[in-house]
């Protein structure tokens, strides 16, 4: 499954966030399975979700060693100990733990981003500028590229 597209959200006094409804409909149990999985994200200032099977893809795609480097050793061991199941309720909200709020950095106002194959929370301020840089972005590459021809 392919995620796509952003929506604005609050993390409310709770620490409940509503996955919505647009992701929650094209979830399959059998495919992607009941749960997702937060994880710390790059930036260091985010949070991903993974579809439970879709966790799973990602650590079998890296072979299991005996005797790991040192750095794929300490990588796995603070990605896999931070990773936290979480099961949603009845509608569709999933709480966040209050430590990884915090690591995190995130703030009660969010932005939910589909990032191919997980979903991303980020802080909407934050995400605001950067895409509003990314526009700018294109449109200069747009002109730049208009007046080469």
């Amino acid at each position: 499954m392919v995620f796509t597209g952003y929506y604005e959200h609050s993390i409310d006094e709770k620490n409940r966030l509503a996955i919505p409804a647009k992701f929650r409909s094209r979830l399959d149990a059998e495919r992607d399975g009941r749960c997702f999985v937060l994880v710390p994200g790059q930036p260091e200032n985010t949070l991903w979700i993974y579809t439970e099977r879709g966790f799973e893809k990602i650590a079998e795609r890296t072979e299991p060693t005996f005797t790991p480097s040192k750095d794929r050793l300490r990588w796995e061991q603070m990605f896999y100990s931070s990773a936290e199941t979480l099961e949603p309720d009845t509608q569709g909200r999933i709480v966040i733990p209050p430590r990884m709020l915090s690591r995190a950095g995130l703030g009660r106002e969010v932005v939910i981003c589909g990032v191919r194959d997980h979903l991303e929370i980020r802080r909407r301020d934050e995400f605001d500028r950067e895409l509003e840089g990314y526009w700018s972005d294109l449109r200069r590459q747009q002109s730049s590229g208009a007046s080469e021809s």
